[in-house]
């Protein structure tokens, strides 16, 4: 009998954070190898530095899958970069935008963008890429999700991760008012969202469980484009704005059509994404 291909999981953040969309993102990852035959040897924070003798763990994979996720912008996780240098190395999911040239990009076997923004980025600095939606559109946990609450409230509107620059300082984070992504229990975070008729949405991830859930949606800045390419790819730019404020005036009614078409292809896309990574592992 042949051994499976093994792979090392970098970027895995679903266990060492209670953000519903990282423990949704790890849960989508783990079926995916499963569905394909990828034995999953380990997982690895991003922060790689935190891990005794990390590199001993990457040796042993016939291919290190790197969750870009929306860690690699503004010259932040160049590390996860470096790693192709050394290994035979897959990069997915990934937001990137604002980065240093790294000639390191060149040698991924496989790149894909979760957005044509970031995408066009990725060429523009010698990369090959696909768009490749985020892994969280194939989630069988959410796209079988039946809410335990009636949807009894017209409108509701979540936090974001917004961009603050200190004059010559390093960039840091503030979170706006609104309901926060931490939650022990996924489910809780989904009920709060199916208990609207309609969302005004400043996070990445709750952007994408209206969309599978059939929630009308606007979405606002974020502190990358990630959220914008998204709705520009779905077809929905006129309902992505620059400011909370606008995103709360002009949150749908109706729930658009071209997000109900990419929601069908998004879990097409994503299985062959992996199918694809079995065969570069086996290579």
């Amino acid at each position: 009998m042949t051994s499976r291909p093994k792979v090392v999981y970098v970027g895995d953040v679903s266990l060492r954070t209670p953000h519903f969309g990282c423990q949704l993102v790890g849960q989508a990852f783990r079926e995916q190898f499963a569905r394909v035959g990828l034995e999953l040897l380990y997982t690895l924070p991003a922060r790689l530095e935190t891990v005794a003798n990390w590199r001993h763990y990457l040796e042993r994979a016939d291919l290190v899958v790197i969750n870009g996720e929306g860690s690699i912008h503004h010259g932040r996780f160049q590390n996860l970069i470096d790693l192709a240098g050394d290994y035979p190395c897959a990069l997915v999911n990934c937001v990137y935008q604002d980065n240093p040239v790294n000639p390191n990009l060149k040698k991924f076997k496989w790149i894909s963008a979760r957005e044509s923004m970031s995408a066009s980025v990725i060429r523009e600095q010698g990369g090959s890429v696909k768009v490749v939606p985020d892994v969280l559109f194939a989630s069988s946990f959410l796209r079988s999700f039946v809410p335990s609450v009636p949807a009894s409230k017209d409108f509701g509107f979540t936090d974001c991760a917004e961009k603050v620059v200190k004059r010559l300082g390093p960039m840091r984070f503030r979170y706006r008012p609104g309901f926060s992504p931490k939650t022990k229990v996924v489910g809780d975070y989904l009920n709060f969202l199916a208990s609207h008729k309609r969302m005004a949405i400043g996070r990445f991830h709750a952007a994408i469980c209206c969309s599978v859930m059939g929630i009308p949606f606007s979405t606002w800045d974020s502190n990358t484009w990630k959220t914008e390419g998204l709705m520009y790819d779905m077809g929905v730019p006129q309902l992505h704005f620059g400011s909370r404020d606008e995103a709360l005036k002009n949150a749908p009614e109706a729930f658009p059509d071209e997000i109900v078409h990419f929601c069908s292809d998004a879990r097409r896309l994503i299985e062959l994404m992996f199918n694809r990574l079995v065969e570069i592992a086996q290579a």
